[in-house]
């Protein structure tokens, strides 16, 4: 898998802000194009790492961590294209941000996933982030509010 920097992929990241389906179980808002000014603020954040993962040329999805620097704290949402989930794609982006951030000596890197996103949750236990807690009703789904759980990995060397 190739990474590239978020403003590197902007066309494929678009695609994943464009598609409902694909912002399901996240906060991120619908966008229609590059000059969306939300899309913008993702690339001009400076308390914000985003990689994108690409295979043969083709974008996968992608990875993205807000930074609180005061806490040494950084929080992911990452997001695979359908016909590229199952393969591995996630779990290695995930991987590779982790590595960056503990890099730059991050403390804590947490993901609030949605207690009906089962994949999610596979996928974050499988790279030993461990669930800390319950909170409740503070995913809203098509008008339904959902619990989600709150998962973090500590960096061994902090």
């Amino acid at each position: 898998m190739e990474i590239k920097e978020f403003h590197e992929a902007f066309a494929g990241v678009l695609k994943v802000f464009s598609t409902p389906l694909l912002l399901h179980y996240t906060d991120l808002e619908l966008c229609t194009s590059l000059n969306d000014k939300y899309l913008q603020s993702w690339v001009d954040d400076v308390d914000r790492i985003s990689l994108a993962g690409y295979v043969d040329k083709s974008f996968v999805g992608f990875v993205s961590a807000h930074l609180v620097k005061k806490h040494l704290t950084a929080s992911v949402t990452i997001v695979i294209l359908p016909e590229f989930q199952r393969r591995g794609y996630a779990k290695f982006l995930l991987q590779t941000i982790s590595s960056v951030l503990f890099q730059k000596g991050f403390a804590r890197i947490e993901a609030q996933i949605c207690t009906e996103n089962k994949d999610s949750i596979q996928l974050f236990e499988s790279l030993n982030f461990v669930c800390e807690g319950r909170l409740r009703k503070n995913f809203l789904i098509d008008g339904k509010l959902y619990d989600s759980y709150m998962y973090a990995l500590i960096n061994p060397e902090v």
